[in-house]
């Protein structure tokens, strides 16, 4: 894969690039500039020399990867600053840091991020059940599946669902539009899923992962904040993380305004890398308390039916990602959507793209770990 000429290696004029419009937040969250990460400003930048980074090891590391699959981004931070981004064109994709890649299940973390914005304003609570702000008569949950449940993967499952996500179009394709997706009731699971999914199987009984079931988390959201779960979203999280290019693509918001949890964002590598420093940072966003650090250290621990899972993040704890430190955690999406939090190394990496290759965490790992430890 080639790299743009104009936006090559690690310095793209990082603090010069003015904010798109559309992630307005409220000014309860107004940045301070002695705090880690951007706050609602662009990402500070840093030279890797700076944070004990070689900058020709990261070049090599970005090849790496851009060789393994058709990449549109990485970017790389640092002790809460931007050290080093490359970009790629292909098909599907502009050498640009405002591009928008489309999430596929890494949007899933957001979805957890949000209910963790939820709990920690008191509008609901992990052990709540889902029945509680969302009926069984519309989501086709069982009556005793807990939040919490939804968040570990471990529901039992629903027989109404909604249609995957789409993938991003071609750049010599027309631009998609049409109505969001709407829940749609099926006979029986997906191709793969266990013996009585959405019908027998028990809440907590065994892990599954289940884009269809967390999907109605946006659900219990509305159901607990009394507006749309996309009105909660955008004012709630994505606002106050200053977030620069970030939307859903048509599917992605239904007619009640609620909008689906297992994908269909379109958002930068640089934004998908602000979700990673909020759970870095333990909740903190710009000095005030997004997301409680209670919230964030349960989503970051082994869940007890799948030590590899949190609340909607995968998680390195039995070494998952081989060579990758055991409290590395990461949202991850089809064809290789990743957004790596390491806690102990004060780092987040943001990688996302498009294409033939399926590019798996390991592999995303492989070509870049040597350069970031």
């Amino acid at each position: 894969m080639r790299p743009s000429s104009a936006i090559d290696r690690r310095a793209f004029a990082l603090a010069s690039g003015a904010m798109l419009a559309g992630c307005a937040g409220s000014a309860r969250f107004a940045t301070s500039s002695n705090k880690r990460g951007p706050g609602r400003g662009p990402w500070r930048s840093a030279a890797p020399a700076s944070v004990g980074l070689t900058p020709a090891a990261l070049d090599r590391a970005a090849d790496a990867l851009g060789a393994a699959g058709e990449r549109q981004g990485l970017v790389i931070i640092k002790g809460g600053a931007l050290v080093y981004e490359r970009y790629w064109a292909n098909a599907w994709h502009r050498a640009e840091p405002t591009w928008g890649n489309v999430s596929f299940s890494a949007g899933k973390s957001f979805g957890g991020a949000m209910v963790g914005r939820a709990v920690t304003q008191g509008l609901l609570r992990l052990d709540d059940l889902a029945a509680r702000y969302h009926p069984p008569s519309r989501s086709g949950l069982r009556e005793d599946v807990t939040i919490r449940q939804l968040l570990t993967m471990t529901s039992g499952g629903t027989l109404n669902v909604k249609p995957s996500s789409r993938p991003p179009r071609r750049l010599d394709a027309a631009a998609a539009s049409g109505p969001g997706d709407e829940y749609q009731w099926q006979d029986k699971g997906e191709a793969g899923s266990p013996e009585g999914y959405g019908r027998t199987l028990r809440a907590g009984e065994r892990f599954y992962y289940d884009g269809a079931a967390a999907d109605h988390l946006a659900d219990i959201v509305a159901g607990a904040c009394g507006r749309t779960s996309h009105d909660y979203m955008m004012s709630e999280l994505i606002g106050p993380l200053g977030c620069e290019v970030f939307t859903y693509q048509p599917e992605g918001v239904d007619r009640r305004g609620n909008i689906r949890i297992g994908g269909s964002i379109l958002l930068s590598c640089r934004d998908l890398a602000r979700l990673g420093q909020l759970y870095l940072d333990k909740g903190q966003w710009s000095g005030r308390t997004l997301i409680s650090a209670d919230y964030i250290r349960q989503s970051l621990t082994p869940s007890p039916l799948n030590p590899a899972y949190g609340y909607l993040w995968w998680l390195n704890a039995s070494g998952r990602v081989a060579g990758a430190p055991r409290d590395m955690a990461f949202a991850a999406g089809a064809r290789g959507q990743f957004c790596f939090v390491l806690p102990s190394h004060d780092l987040v990496v943001a990688t996302m793209g498009f294409g033939q290759a399926q590019l798996t965490a390991d592999a995303a790992w492989a070509a870049l770990g040597a350069a970031l430890l």
